[in-house]
């Protein structure tokens, strides 16, 4: 063997060992990268379903001794044409709700994020409430399915708009 031969071996080896360990690097860290997205975005539709969830039962919960706090639970978290809607109906469904002394208690049985980016997400929430009103003191039950188009304004989710579905 020649002595140049001899030291080849060691090189070539470091500089394979080199190569491996740059590629597994890069491979880390585009591992680390894609789960802090998956994570970001599992976060972004866990809060606007939580939002959305949250919306669903401030709507569907309600009394007749409290309305005025019950509708700005309602108003707070909305935005644009829905809370618009929402508050020009506001003192007309009061004159109901006071006059039938009508109370709801919603229970959310079921939600379900449709589509979602980092600034919007639709969500699917199922709603049973117990209705009651002086031509129903026992109580009727209810079931609502809601379509919620959320929006997110800094880290707050909003209602941009809710639609009774069946």
């Amino acid at each position: 063997m020649t002595p140049g031969k001899s030291r080849r071996g060691p090189l070539i080896l470091a500089w394979a060992l080199s190569v491996l360990l740059v590629v597994a690097l890069a491979g880390t860290t585009l591992s680390v990268i894609a789960l802090q997205k998956q994570r970001s975005d599992d976060s972004q539709r866990d809060g606007a379903m939580k939002a959305a969830r949250q919306l669903a039962l401030d709507f569907t919960t309600y009394d007749y001794k409290t309305w005025d706090t019950d509708a700005k639970r309602v108003l707070d978290d909305s935005t644009g044409q829905f809370k618009q809607e929402f508050q020009a109906g506001t003192d007309s469904v009061k004159a109901e709700v006071l006059t039938n002394k009508a109370t709801s208690k919603g229970d959310v049985k079921e939600a379900a994020v449709v589509s979602n980016d980092k600034d919007s997400a639709q969500v699917l929430v199922i709603v049973n409430a117990v209705v009651t009103n002086t031509a129903s003191t026992q109580g009727v039950e209810r079931r609502y399915r809601i379509k919620l188009d959320m929006v997110r304004d800094s880290d707050h989710w909003l209602t941009a708009d809710l639609q009774v579905v069946g």
